[in-house]
């Protein structure tokens, strides 16, 4: 029987109305990205509809699935993650940490780390992994 690791990216909402909720979204299959919209428009993965300073499409957060190394044990499960975020053109910026400047390219984003788009502050959480 053939076990398939599944796994979720989950985002918690460090502030406003949304304070301590958890998103959580399908990781990506090995070889694949996620990418995630956030802002205030309909349709948006992070959905801000009550925060004015935050743009309808204001940030991406891409997640990419490395499939393991093709050379390792056959029992070798799962894939390495990495996160990206992105401006998606905001008007008032993308912001990591306590950092005083927006980002103004891709930057990679590790899991523990807060991020602020508008007002709202957000968390890539650690990901988690497990088997069916």
């Amino acid at each position: 029987m053939n076990k398939r690791r599944r796994g979720e990216i989950s985002i918690t909402h460090m502030s406003g109305p949304l304070d301590g909720r958890t998103q959580v979204f399908e990781q990506p299959d090995p070889g694949k990205q996620r990418i995630i919209s956030i802002g205030r428009r309909d349709g948006c993965d992070i959905h801000l509809p009550f925060d004015n300073q935050v743009s309808r499409l204001h940030a991406r957060l891409t997640c990419v699935a490395t499939p393991p190394n093709s050379r390792s044990d056959e029992t070798t499960i799962g894939a390495m993650l990495t996160f990206w975020l992105e401006d998606a053109g905001s008007r008032n910026g993308t912001y990591i940490e306590k950092e005083s400047e927006p980002i103004s390219k891709r930057v990679t984003l590790h899991p523990g780390t807060l991020f602020r788009i508008g007002r709202t502050w957000l968390r890539l959480d650690i990901p988690l992994s497990f088997e069916d």
